[in-house]
């Protein structure tokens, strides 16, 4: 996973597929990686991949316990 910082720190909408808020935006793609690299953004990578599931899942809406 990479972290792709503007060079607008406020910048919040969509550049080359990335929806970016308050200048930050994160992909797992390595070409957009090396594209923003190549256009002056500073990108953060890591090791580790974005974990989809963080914390604790939720309980089933519908019939509450009774």
């Amino acid at each position: 996973m990479a972290k792709i910082k503007s060079p607008n720190p406020n910048y919040n909408g969509n550049s080359a597929s990335l929806q970016f808020v308050n200048g930050e935006a994160e992909t797992d793609n390595k070409w957009l990686v090396e594209w923003f690299k190549n256009k002056g953004y500073t990108v953060e990578e890591s090791k580790e991949p974005k974990k989809k599931n963080q914390g604790q899942a939720k309980k089933p809406e519908g019939k509450k316990d009774e």
